[in-house]
């Protein structure tokens, strides 16, 4: 006999112990998932287990440089072999690290929070190569850091991916896109090529022209450049070259399966070093000859691969049990119960499956949950006092969403990933359908208090949900909401004579959203529910009156009568708040709601919770969250919620005093007033005071067992929520087969990504992809900017202001700095050109520092002031302000004030609000330039070509006064969009829409080809699943998918990187010429209107 849970998870402990004293010692295998190799004269090195490797070139003399149990990634020898490089994120992104190549001590070069990735060095082994987002807003840039510190310069190029130097440091040859190198087979614009940069003339020179993947340049010693190209049928990667010089480019190596990857040469032209098929090998250049590199290595990993995590009063999901004595929840895929004041821990599921979304049944007996224990997706129930296992009542092969229990216990309804509603017996596991959906997945269910009726949310042709009810035991479903809004979460009031939900009627060109709580009443209303003698138990009960207890026990269920006839005008919308309702739960006697909203904190938002009365009166503020962090200060929301982790799942005691709620992956309990003041505002303070449920659980953790299962989840999802059904063509079954047996060579949660990205780069796809979960704020550096350029002035010995930008936090009066000041010193400390100030921006986020300043480079007559510094993203944002100035400053320019000018930065709704802001600025132009370069999509395209193909109708003209057209919104001039091979998504959409509609030319280059719907999935430890699941097509005769088609420009032209390196932006000038030419054949006057009739 096994035993309680309890005593097997303190047996788990003591193995743990016993690991942790004893030193482990794995046998020597073959080891894979061996990355990132570089050869200097008869050694290699490598990242394995997340550290620094070195051995010789028969795979001999292994030997582990770093220990660390961070990423130490991309090692390059320096090329006279003293030294190896690479990227680390002890400090929660990627920075510079360089270490003897020997071994000791690693040195930290580079200091900003953005990633920095190790490429190679300079010739002279003076500088590492690097590439970086960490100044640029659009693309990353390349840049050399000194072997000996300071500040880190560019390069030379414009943008840049990959790239090395030739032998004698004159140029470079670079990749300046790339999708991410693990999507295969991919065609399209973003799609990377070989470049070279002469860095002294300033030229470059594109040696190849490649819809596929060319990347990966190395430099050899015989005149050619070597690099990585799917050009072979099939897409396979092989190594290729071609002359320095400009050629035809030919292949060196003859693999005809697997792939190459992270390629490198050494100093010497002789050898290159390459990933293929999970190891490493090496290339003879001049023979050609290939030969795997056998590692035999036996090593400890940097962590226990069993452990017994503890966490403390952190959840995944929970739900509140019938006698509001106790909650369930999950925590890392096992489920536990833990009371909600006083009593046992107890442990319901042990596993190595992800156990997840548990949920009482209403007679407290049962928990029921989502399992993966099958291997599959099914529904569960384990008795709630743990005294029994699970037993599995479904058995079919779709992903299960949400689920609720039958008021009687009897039942669970569900939806799935196949657009279904059913229903399984707990007893007899028969499985009923219910219902189907033809434009997407059911929303959750709620069942009627009666257990005769069912409510959810179905999608309608315009994809918005309509309100259904279906009788449980099955027949015909009828809609109880009509009209032409988006409906969502349902609920049934306890007594039944009410429904709940959200509307939403926001149009993306409101300031916020919408979805407020409306009810409708079900029976007929013999009187009028809202005068006073109707509401006066509602409000003794809200007050405290004598009647509250009695009023808060539920009462019997009584079979619900629904009126069909009068649903419509018995609808009544019960909040109206400025942001949008995102949960709401309803209190046992079906008096009280409560709901969680946002309010303004700043320049962010802070989740809130009120209650309101059924009438939608007495609006009470309860409690509120916790206001979000500066970006780098926090980690993201925690999924499924807004900024600031959010408040969501609420749920009542069953007297219906206190509310229970979710924040983060804390759950927290507030008690409601017991008197309600009738004038809180919206706002208002005088928060109640609330109380997070304290307990702690130990959870064993086997990680092996861990990363199988999530490697089989991430399949799964892909399996089921992929927008194709045939996988675009691939074998998924054989996929899994490829790549499942590396899971067991996996020693971090990395490398288990980067396998299930290996998987995943098979589809071709777009949108796709893992991440995993942020670190949060105590292992991130978040590098603060002070608004403002600085160049050094070598001469001066001193940092020159070259630009300070408008808003930011330098752009104030009391700062009393100008452009051509010089930095003195931050904090105290002096700062002389060429040294790296990054360290003392770091950690320096909504605080101000001392910045020392003066119009001369000495220390004499300085002045010193107070900035606030701000975060990358917002400091991006102030550098992309000005480039959109310069840009319009451009057209205003050029055109002589006749052309006018709008840049799209993402397709969402602040973007939309700016653009019908900026429409209306510019309608006394005659033209207009409409730019969705560099733009990463969203989903306005609707709403921006509802503007943009409107006619004139009519002229208005007040006596005395110049005529204008009607609609007002509108532009009528000529138009045309500019468009780039980095504008993707629904930046695609937007300009394929614009051409299909006949609204103008569409000038630039063609665009990236990523054209799908995405959402994202939480895997089991936080790391998440981007989950590609709509589909977009042109409406042609073919119905072309848009998907790795990629939107061809009426005319065609390309900035080139000399352009770019001067500031000359040719597309724009193009677009120019184009509107001005079609000005001159069609000029816009306004004509006069006649008077009454008879022409003037």
């Amino acid at each position: 006999m096994e035993g309680s849970p309890m005593r097997r998870l303190r047996l788990y402990a003591a193995a743990i112990l016993m690991l942790a004293v004893l030193p482990w010692v794995g046998l020597a295998r073959e080891a894979k998932l061996v990355r990132y190799p570089h050869y200097h004269q008869g050694r290699i090195v490598f990242t394995y287990l997340g550290d620094i490797w070195t051995a010789d070139e028969n795979g001999q003399n292994v030997r582990r440089l770093t220990v660390h149990p961070a990423r130490d990634i991309y090692p390059r020898f320096s090329p006279d072999g003293r030294w190896i490089a690479f990227s680390s994120d002890r400090y929660g992104n990627l920075d510079v690290f360089v270490i003897p190549s020997e071994g000791g001590t690693p040195k930290q070069l580079t200091f900003h929070s953005a990633d920095d990735t190790v490429l190679g060095w300079t010739p002279d082994s003076r500088a590492v190569l690097f590439s970086s987002q960490r100044g640029e807003f659009f693309m990353p840039k390349l840049y050399t850091v000194s072997i000996e510190g300071g500040m880190p310069r560019s390069a030379g190029p414009d943008m840049g991916v990959y790239g090395c130097y030739s032998p004698d440091g004159r140029k470079l040859a670079i990749n300046r896109k790339s999708q991410a190198y693990w999507r295969k087979y991919y065609r399209g614009a973003y799609q990377s090529d070989i470049t070279v940069m002469d860095l002294v003339t300033k030229r470059f020179v594109d040696l190849t022209d490649f819809e596929g993947m060319d990347t990966w340049p190395m430099w050899g010693r015989d005149g050619y450049i070597y690099f990585v190209s799917d050009r072979d049928e099939g897409g396979v990667t092989n190594i290729w070259r071609v002359p320095e010089r400009g050629g035809r480019a030919e292949r060196v190596t003859s693999f005809r399966s697997g792939d190459v990857r992270w390629p490198a040469m050494s100093a010497d032209g002789r050898v290159i070093v390459f990933e293929h098929e999970f190891r490493i090998w090496k290339l003879d250049v001049a023979t050609r000859k290939v030969t795997p590199i056998p590692l035999q290595i036996a090593a400890e990993t940097q962590e226990n691969m069993v452990e017994v995590r503890e966490f403390n009063s952190e959840v995944d999901d929970y739900d509140l049990a019938p006698s509001g004595r106790r909650l369930v929840f999950s925590i890392h895929g096992e489920i536990f119960t833990a009371p909600v004041e006083q009593g046992d821990l107890k442990q319901i599921t042990d596993s190595p499956a992800r156990d997840r979304d548990p949920k009482y049944s209403p007679d407290g007996k049962w928990i029921a949950f989502i399992s993966d224990q099958s291997g599959r997706e099914e529904l569960y129930i384990a008795p709630a006092d743990g005294s029994g296992a699970p037993q599995q009542l479904t058995d079919h092969d779709v992903l299960k969403f949400a689920f609720v229990w039958s008021p009687d216990s009897k039942e669970i309804a569900y939806t799935t990933s196949d657009l279904k509603l059913r229903k399984v017996h707990i007893e007899t596991k028969q499985v009923v359908e219910l219902a189907s959906s033809k434009y997407g997945p059911i929303g959750t269910p709620a069942w009627s208090p009666d257990g005769k009726w069912i409510a959810y949310a179905k999608p309608n042709h315009a994809r918005r949900n309509d309100i259904y009810l279906i009788p449980s035991g099955g027949g015909q479903e009828r809609r109880v909401t009509f009209e032409p809004f988006n409906y969502m979460a349902p609920q049934f009031a306890p007594n039944g004579r009410k429904i709940y939900f959200l509307r939403s009627e926001s149009s993306l060109f409101s300031d916020q959203p919408s979805a407020q709580i409306f009810s409708v009443t079900l029976e007929r209303e013999e009187r009028d529910p809202t005068e006073p003698e109707e509401r006066a138990e509602a409000t003794e009960a809200a007050e405290g009156g004598p009647r509250r207890s009695q009023l808060q026990r539920p009462e019997p269920p009584k079979e619900i009568a629904i009126d069909w006839d009068g649903l419509r005008r018995r609808t009544r919308q019960l909040t109206r708040m400025p942001f949008a309702v995102t949960s709401y739960a309803i209190s046992p006697d079906s008096r009280t709601i409560v709901f969680a909203t946002s309010e303004p904190a700043g320049a962010r938002t802070v989740p809130v919770l009120y209650s309101i009365q059924e009438d939608g009166r007495r609006l009470t503020r309860i409690t509120a969250g916790t206001v979000p962090g500066e970006e780098g200060e926090e980690g993201p929301p925690f999924p499924g919620f807004g900024p600031g982790g959010g408040i969501g799942d609420l749920a009542f005691s069953r007297d219906g005093r206190t509310v229970f709620f979710r924040e983060g992956n804390g759950v927290y309990s507030v008690a409601l007033p017991a008197s309600v003041a009738a004038t809180q505002a919206p706002g208002a303070r005088g928060d109640a005071p609330r109380r997070r449920i304290t307990f702690t659980v130990k959870v064993r953790i086997d990680k092996p067992a861990t990363w199988a299962q999530m490697f089989d989840d991430a399949w799964r999802t892909m399996k089921y929520r992929f927008y194709d059904p045939a996988m675009h063509g691939k074998d998924w079954d054989a996929a899994r087969a490829k790549y499942r047996p590396l899971v067991e060579h996996v020693g971090d949660r990395q490398e288990l990504l980067n396998i299930i990205n290996e998987m995943i780069g098979e589809l071709n796809a777009s949108h796709t992809g893992t991440a995993p979960p942020p670190r949060g704020r105590a292992a991130s550096v978040s590098t603060g900017h002070l608004g403002l350029d600085l160049e050094p002035d070598e001469q001066a010995g001193r940092y020159r202001v070259t630009y300070i930008y408008e808003n930011g936090p330098a752009d104030k009066d009391w700062v009393k700095v100008s452009v051509g000041d010089y930095l003195i010193a931050i904090e105290g400390k002096p700062i002389k050109a060429g040294d790296n100030y990054y360290p003392l921006l770091n950690h320096r986020l909504n605080r101000k520092i001392e910045v020392t300043f003066n119009n001369k480079p000495t220390e004499e007559g300085a002045w010193t002031t107070r900035i606030e510094p701000i975060s990358m993203a917002a400091f991006n944002q102030l550098r992309y302000e000005r480039w959109v100035k310069e840009r319009r400053a451009l057209v205003e320019k050029l055109s002589g004030g006749r052309i006018g000018y709008v840049h799209i930065q993402a397709m969402n709704r602040p973007s939309l609000l700016r653009f019908e802001r900026e429409l209306r600025e510019n309608r006394d132009k005659e033209a207009l330039i409409i730019d969705e370069r560099w733009n990463g999509g969203g989903n306005i395209e609707q709403e921006l070509l509802a503007l943009l193909v409107q006619r004139p109708y009519q002229v208005w003209q007040p006596r005395g006064t110049e005529p204008t057209y009607r609609p007002l919104n509108g532009f009528f001039g000529p138009k045309v969009v500019l468009q780039n091979w980095r504008s993707a998504s629904n930046a695609e959409m937007f300009p394929a829409g614009f051409r299909a509609l006949g609204l103008g030319k569409v000038i630039g280059t063609k665009t990236m080809g990523a054209v799908i719907g995405t959402g994202s999935y939480r895997l089991i430890d936080g790391s998440t699943i981007r989950t590609p699941s709509v589909g977009v097509f042109l409406a042609d005769p073919r119905r072309t998918n848009m998907e790795n088609y990629g939107v061809e420009p009426d005319i065609y032209v390309e900035n080139t990187p000399e352009d770019n390196l001067a500031g000359r932006d040719r597309q724009l000038e193009v677009a120019v010429q184009e509107l001005l030419k079609e000005l001159d054949r069609k000029p816009r006057t306004p004509q006069p209107i006649a008077a009454h009739g008879r022409a003037r």
